[in-house]
């Protein structure tokens, strides 16, 4: 098997069926962030002729960076301070019960004439990044207003700074088991516009008077949803943990008449941001007769990546707990026995998108006795020297690349020459660290702490974190300590390390397709990775011996970003699974 560029043909649809179909799969999800990645920096060891000739390099791009929307102050000039309060009104007192008084309190602004949209605290916007704050808050009394002064912590600078129209909102973060400012239980405040001028001393007053209610799960037909309790989970966490899934029916599988009685499995891991829910919406294509031409007819199992640090990525983590073995051990033990699937790996596959692509992937690696397969879009680094544009390994700082330009994070296409860049990842970390000096926001870089780094020295809410960071969130500069222990979770690095054992099972198992064009750069990680086997295949050719084949490979669409790549990736990927488990002889 060549790992190669492929042209975007592979990908279209040739008859008027295929195309019907290609409109009936799940729509792209919203963007969600994932590890980034950059064009190579060094020439692709072993791209072939063939493939040189029919992808030729993209051409030179512009990279143009939008402006920070809080500019400084002029040197010397002082400005009036603003007045921010926050006050849980003594007639929504109810709203918090009395052990969860202690929290972190988020000030959240959008600009009207901002391109982002939706409430301020849907924050933080990658397309258009918007102030934050916050302050921590030990106990909250009804009545009595929080003040926003010096203990707060700002991004990008302080609310003296700004000039405008701002829509501002708070949430006080009291829930520590569920991701992020969003999380059931949570307060909110409501929208408010506010006018602020540098000339003066604004005044807001905001009031908490809604509580964000628990998750409700419908019921349907062809869903059954998964709660149920993890002794691997809860003894490492010392507290009640569970799982979380849902279990999505074929069309048949109810039918007494049909032919099949046992079925395969397809495990789903929702991307970043994504949670066991998005089965309500896989259950209106799966189930539905119209489409079984469309979807492999099989018990899809959509999984909850969710902890309270962010995606946890299924990998058995310092903090987040065993999260791989538990699923292994656990979960598909007990799916099995009560549910009708065949067991075997050979009718048993793992897909996912962006930070779910990286995880379906890891999976399959390391569970080749439960995983026959991985099929993983647009997928996390795959090779963490090619982590953004940073190489982990290398680089002194985050922030900026050694001629001192700032690094993005965040592109979006604008033509076939421009790149937008509206956020700098010193902008995705101040952002994060606004949300939580502790590291516990649950958002990108953050998550990534909690899924390969070491835990921090101090706990969760005392303002130490939960997760050593990467690099210091002022400056950039990365710890070299967190960087070893990050270093346990690089695919590629482990595949380079052990050819015969993770090599083999890459070509023979993992399929990856990404955008030439990814949003977040994510394509530099899988060219390095597909350059790598390569190269390794020339050099085992050249000493006679033959490296393993197989339906895996790394495939790269031209011109595809990270969103764009979704639909033809899950056309081909459904192709490829009834191939998979046709070949283990679980035909339709």
């Amino acid at each position: 098997m060549l790992f190669t560029l492929f042209l975007l043909a592979t990908l279209a649809l040739g008859s008027a069926q295929q195309q019907a179909q290609q409109q009936a799969q799940q729509q792209a999800p919203q963007q969600q962030r994932v590890a980034p990645a950059a064009q190579p920096t060094s020439v692709p060891s072993a791209a072939s002729s063939a493939s040189k000739q029919l992808a030729p390099a993209p051409p030179e791009r512009t990279r143009i960076d939008k402006g920070r929307r809080v500019q400084p102050p002029q040197a010397g000039v002082a400005l009036p301070a603003d007045s921010i309060t926050v006050t849980l009104p003594q007639a929504k007192g109810e709203l918090l019960a009395s052990k969860s008084r202690s929290g972190r309190l988020i000030l959240f602004f959008r600009a009207l004439d901002s391109r982002a949209s939706g409430d301020p605290s849907m924050a933080p916007f990658f397309e258009d990044p918007q102030p934050i704050a916050s302050v921590q808050v030990d106990s909250v009394a009804p009545g009595a207003p929080i003040e926003f002064g010096e203990s707060s912590v700002w991004w990008p600078g302080g609310s003296e700074l700004f000039q405008g129209e701002y829509e501002v909102q708070a949430v006080l973060d009291v829930s520590d088991f569920e991701r992020g400012h969003l999380a059931a239980g949570n307060l909110l405040s409501k929208p408010t516009t506010v006018a602020f001028s540098r000339d003066v001393s604004d005044v807001v007053a905001l009031e908490l008077v809604e509580k964000i209610p628990a998750l409700t799960l419908p019921e349907l037909k062809n869903v059954v949803w998964i709660d149920i309790p993890s002794a691997l989970l809860s003894a490492a966490a010392e507290r009640a943990v569970t799982h979380r899934a849902a279990v999505v029916f074929p069309a048949e599988y109810h039918d007494l008449r049909a032919k099949r009685r046992i079925w395969p499995t397809v495990y789903v891991v929702p991307g970043f941001g994504g949670r066991f829910t998005e089965a309500l919406d896989l259950a209106t294509k799966v189930g539905n007769p119209a489409l079984v031409d469309y979807w492999p007819q099989a018990v899809y199992v959509i999984l909850d990546p969710e902890s309270a640090y962010g995606h946890h990525g299924f990998v058995d983590s310092a903090l987040n707990g065993p999260r791989s073995s538990a699923l292994v051990t656990e979960l598909i033990p007990y799916l099995q026995e009560r549910f009708r699937l065949i067991r075997d790996p050979s009718a048993r596959v793992v897909t996912g998108h962006s930070s779910g692509g990286w995880s379906s992937a890891w999976l399959a690696l390391n569970n080749p006795t439960t995983f026959g397969a991985a099929f993983a879009s647009s997928p996390d680094p795959l090779d963490f020297s090619a982590f953004e544009m940073s190489d982990l390994y290398r680089d002194i700082n985050l922030f900026a690349a050694d001629d001192g330009s700032d690094r993005p994070s965040y592109r979006q296409d604008i033509g076939p020459h421009h790149d937008l860049v509206p956020m700098l990842v010193r902008d995705e970390i101040g952002m994060e660290y606004a949300l939580s000096p502790g590291g516990t926001s649950g958002q990108q870089w953050d998550a990534w702490a909690a899924m390969f780094g070491p835990a921090a020295a101090l706990s969760a809410r005392d303002g130490g974190g939960g997760a050593r960071r990467l690099c210091d969130p002022h400056t950039g500069v990365i710890d070299p300590v967190t960087i070893e222990a990050w270093s346990q979770f690089d695919i590629a690095r482990r595949i380079r390390a052990d050819w015969d054992g993770l090599g083999r099972l890459f070509v023979e198992r993992v399929r990856v397709i990404v955008g030439e064009r990814d949003s977040f750069y994510l394509e530099r990680a899988a060219i390095r990775l597909r350059d790598s086997i390569d190269a390794r295949m020339r050099e085992e050719s050249i000493a006679g011996r033959v490296f393993p084949s197989g339906p895996g490979y790394i495939e790269i669409v031209p011109g595809a970003t990270h969103d764009s790549v979704y639909q033809p990736a899950q056309v081909r990927f459904n192709r490829e699974i009834r191939a998979f488990f046709h070949s283990g002889g679980h035909h339709d």
